[in-house]
Order: structure tokens, then sequence, then C-alpha cells
């Protein structure tokens, strides 16, 4: 028999399976907070389900399984049993004070193929439900997000454990504190006793990520797609990937501290899950749904080989598209860029390898590429104007319409430089590292012409990532971006804080093929001068396409039509908060409690308010 690690404790509690049909069930609100516009009302557990009955017991030597005639020896212990798909105990336990039925449920959605594949321990442990017994009121759960049964199964336990909760079902949270552990400790140490933080007592249910940025984000599209209240979750992650902005942004760091994520008897693995339930903080965080269109002679599709399955994007726990797609829809979290990160990580995507070390040198040389050989293309080629709210808000003059004296000027805020590159943030931080560009700049204000609006630094707040608002900035050539990249970041183009919902329009294909086309002119000049501009243009440039990086992931669109921006939901997620450390999330919200003079966070328990209905009926 396989034994357990030192620091786990096995749950063998008894647990109902989820009935696969879900007819009975009306849809549930997708989106949290306020972006709720749905209701649900699962189908009730009855006590039968609730409480599986016990064997019953014979007087002769062997114990009879409902009527069926077949016998056990009483030699091997009758632990438990399977009919119809459930579990029954064959000893009904009460709960004590030492230990009972969980009442916090974590749920670890790994990539095995992520970054070092460092998270194919995980998934290949011989345990999939365990607690520490450090936290014996926390069950752990583990599943493979690339394994489409594994995936399943693990929604339907969210499932589960969601309806058991509306329903009062589960245990309620007892909150504890320092004090308390201190004077129960008896034989054993108070290290071994572990202490929740007051954030983590306030949710029974937790996903964590264990990826990269993307895998994050298919966590949270696997339960949007699946209906699962985000007002009841707590949302975490443990980093596997190559950039891992959103752990960073949390205060959990670029990687894991030891390669080997499980240790000897799991000692890896207890301490990571031990910081983010003791030394953790919530934190709201704004989702931001991006629909990107192409004009019909056009498409939108992912960069890089289109059968590779090694869980680098959302798009591979979702059905696949068509080939010629005019629109894709996908969430952020993250920030996205337009122009330099694109075009280099379209060529990485095209030879990204299987760890960390490797990743971080093909994109370097692909980075090479572009500084020392090609030439970033202008924006103002591409993008036409800014619209918020359906209204024209900021336009983007073509280089030649800049040096047109006898231009009328628009009457909207304009874009006075020609960028090479668009960053739209949700986060303060980019390159996979923490680089606050729009809270560091000083000068930079110049790059638009007649500011109002959003684009006016008098209706510009302090960035946050729940405040509904994206940042826009721009990198108008490669010295300036080198200089951002080297520490240089007093001088940053900002372009204005842009709300929910927010469009990038982009030009008509005829536009472009107006340039292309100046080389067969019938003017000498026109042409050569065409020509000598045509040999400096890449392909993307040529054929019109414009290349996006969103959270760590690449598109391409050729024939652009427009990127739309719009506040999806708002989840909260634990961030680390400790005299150690305290990620810049955990930071906004405390910052958000300063502004408001009152903390807008989780109350006091999301399912103390279930309860306390379910007693009152």
């Amino acid at each position: 028999m396989l034994e357990s690690p030192q620091h786990t404790m096995i749950n063998t509690m008894p647990s109902t399976e989820l009935k696969p049909d879900i007819e009975h069930r009306q849809d549930k609100p997708v989106l949290g907070q306020d972006f709720a516009n749905t209701n649900n009302s699962p189908t009730p557990i009855t006590s039968e389900d609730e409480t599986p009955s016990t064997p019953p017991l014979s007087t002769s030597n062997n114990i009879q399984i409902n009527s069926d005639k077949d016998s056990l020896d009483l030699s091997k212990r009758p632990s438990a049993y399977v009919t119809e798909g459930k579990i029954h105990n064959s000893v009904k336990l009460d709960d004590t004070l030492t230990e009972g039925r969980p009442s916090i449920y974590l749920f670890i959605f790994v990539n095995p193929l992520s970054g070092d594949q460092k998270g194919h321990d995980l998934v290949t442990l011989p345990i999939q439900h365990f607690r520490l017994r450090k936290f014996p009121q926390v069950q752990v759960e583990i599943h493979n997000i690339l394994d489409d049964e594994d995936r399943m199964n693990g929604v339907k336990n969210i499932q589960l454990v969601e309806a058991k909760l509306n329903f009062g079902q589960l245990p309620p949270l007892k909150q504890q504190t320092t004090s308390e552990n201190s004077s129960t400790a008896s034989s054993k140490s108070t290290e071994e006793k572990g202490v929740l933080s007051d954030a983590v007592q306030t949710r029974q249910i937790h996903v964590w990520s264990a990826g990269g940025d993307g895998t994050v984000m298919s966590v949270f599209e696997l339960l949007v797609a699946h209906k699962i209240n985000l007002d009841l979750v707590f949302f975490s992650c443990i980093p596997f990937g190559t950039g891992n902005d959103f752990s960073q942004v949390l205060g959990w760091g670029r990687t894991i501290p030891d390669k080997n994520i499980l240790g000897s008897k799991l000692q890896n693995l207890q301490e990571l899950i031990t910081d983010r339930l003791e030394k953790s903080e919530a934190a709201r965080l704004d989702i931001w749904q991006i629909k990107m269109t192409s004009y019909p002679s056009g498409y939108v599709r992912e960069a890089g080989p289109k059968e590779r399955k090694d869980g680098h994007d959302v798009a591979e726990v979702k059905e696949p598209v068509t080939e010629n797609n005019h629109e894709m829809i996908r969430k952020m979290s993250n920030y996205m860029s337009i122009g330099v990160q694109g075009f280099v990580g379209s060529g990485f995507e095209a030879h990204r390898a299987g760890n960390r070390l490797a990743n971080k040198l093909v994109y370097t040389h692909e980075s090479s590429k572009w500084v020392f050989w090609r030439r970033f293309p202008d924006l103002t080629r591409f993008i036409k104007s800014f619209s918020q709210g359906g209204k024209d808000v900021l336009y983007w003059p073509t280089p030649e319409e800049k040096q047109d004296k006898n231009r009328t000027p628009s009457k909207l805020s304009e874009i006075n430089k020609d960028p090479i590159d668009l960053v739209i943030q949700n986060i303060p931080h980019i390159w996979g590292r923490e680089v606050d560009l729009w809270g560091e700049a000083k000068t930079g204000l110049e790059s638009v012409n007649d500011r109002a609006g959003p684009c006016d630094p008098k209706n510009w707040k302090p960035q946050r990532a729940n405040d509904g608002r994206l940042e826009v900035m721009s990198l108008e050539n490669m010295t300036s971006y080198l200089k951002k990249l080297a520490n240089f970041r007093d001088h940053v183009s900002r372009i204005g804080q842009f709300d929910s919902p927010f469009e990038i329009i982009f030009r008509e294909p005829e536009h472009h093929m107006k340039e292309v086309d100046k080389v067969n002119s019938n003017s000498a000049w026109v042409k050569v001068k065409a020509m000598m501009k045509d040999k400096t243009r890449h392909k993307f440039e040529k054929k019109n396409i414009m290349c996006i990086m969103c959270d760590g992931e690449f598109y391409e669109i050729k024939d652009p039509k427009s990127i739309e921006f719009n506040r999806f939901a708002q989840i909260w997620t634990l961030g680390r908060n400790d005299e150690e450390n305290q990620g810049r999330l955990v930071k906004d919200e405390l910052d958000a409690k300063i502004d408001n003079d009152h903390l807008v966070s989780p109350p006091p328990s999301a399912a103390e308010d279930i309860q306390k209905q379910q007693q009152q009926h």
C-alpha cells in the first residue's frame, strides 16, 4: 500500500458524484461583483446524497453489502466500496475537535508543459486529493488542465462544492487567530499548526493556476465557461512559465524557489501552499474582454504552429476556431502590446522551446533580428483612431498627413509622433518585470496634441488594477524602447487612461494598398522612392498584418479592423502581504481603502450569508 508523505493527510471522507446532467440548473452568473446578470439555482442535494448509508453488518463471518450475496473476507479492511458511482464508507465518523470534513477546498489546475515542465511532477503524483497536517481544514486537489477528463473532473468537483455551499452543507468557516493557535498547541510545536490569514478564511473555494500567464487565463475561461460563481472564489497561482507577470504582481515571485516542486516528503509543495494560505491578503483584479476583428479580406489567428499542444494558450481548453476567422475573443488580466512585442513574439512562437532558459534565448535571438536587420513599422500607418463609449477621442494622422501644411487639423486630440509600440496596461508590469512605466514617468505629455477627455492628465487617477481603467503608453523608436529596458524611465509617452468600453480602430485595407501600389506608379520618382521603401518593409507590413501580444500569448491580424476592450469581471485574488513583501495588487487594494475610507474587500464570509439564509428557511 502506498504510504502518504509525512506532511500530508489523505482525505477519505465521503464524496458525492456530481450528476452529469444540468438541465435542472438555471444559468449562473458568469461575471463577478456587479457584472453578474443571471441567476443560478442548483439542484438541491438530498440528505441521501450528503450522508451515505453505512453498510449493514452481519453476525456471520461475512459482511453483506446491500442485498448482494457476495461476501468479503473479514481479514481485509472493509474501508469503502463503490456502488452506482458513489463511494460509501464502512463507518460513519463524526467531526471531532481535531479532524472533520474540510471547510476550504483548494483546486490547483496544472499545465505540466509550461516553462521547464515543473508541473509534470504534480500531475503524476500517486495522490490527487489530500490535506496537509498543518491545515486539516483545507482539502487540496490537483488536476491536469491539458487532460480533458482530469480537467472536467476538477470542474465537476468545483460545481459540487459550490452546490453544497449554496445549500449550507459545508462546515462553517471558523476564524483562527495566532493566540488561539498557541494556546491549543500541546505536544506539537506551533510551527506544526498553521494559521490561515484573515483573507483566506473568507472564501471556501480557492482556485489556483500552476503554469504561465496563459494558464492563468485558461483557468479563468474554464470557470466562466462552466458558469462557476466567481464571487465565491479566490484566485492565486504557482508560477511555472517564462514571464509570469500575474504571479509577480501578486507578490509570489517570477518562479518557484526550487525547481523540484515536490521536494523531500512534499516539503517544497507544502511551503508553496503554506505561504499562500498564511501570508496573503485579498485584492481585486479587473478582467478585460478583448475582441479582435479583421476586415473580410483578412483573418485573426494565434501566432505559431497550428497543431502545437503545449498548453501555451487559452484556445487549447476551448473549441477550435476556423482557419480564416475574422473575429477572436479572449480575456486579459495583465497587459497588451501592439507592435514591437507582437512582431518579435510572432517569430518566437514559431520556435518556442520546452524550457524557460531556452525560451529566453529564442526570444533574445528573435529580438536581435528586428533590432539589427529589420525595421519596425510605424503604428500610425495601421491605427486610425481611438474611441471611448462610441465616440472618437483620439486621432492618429499618418506621417504624410503630419507633413501636409495645408491639412485641416481634426477637432480631436492627436498623436504627434509615429510610435512603433503601443502598451495597454491593466497591471503595472511589463517585459516579465515589475516596471511601473506609468507611475514613474515625469515627462512625455508632448506625445499628444490638444489633450482632452481620457488624454487629459487632469482626468487621470493613480494607476490601479481594480479601477475599471486601462493605461495606454507608446514607445516612439528603438532608442526609446532600449532606454526603458535599461531603467531610464523618466520620459514615457503616456497617451491616456481609458474607461470601459473603448476601441482601437484601424485603417481600411484600401489605404494600405495605396502605399503598396506606389511601386507600380507611372511617376519614376514616386516609383523609385516606393521601391526603396519597400525593401525596408518586413513581410508583415507588406501584407498589412498587425502582430499583438496579450498576457504572454501572440496573435496575428491581417487587414485589422478593430480591437475592443470591455471590462468583463472583477475577481478576488490572494496576493502576498507580510513583512518581506507586499504584492502590487494588495497595495492597490489597501490604497483604495484609504481613498474610500473603507475596504471594498470580500464580506466577512460569502459563505456566511448563504448559511444564514439557509438557517432562516
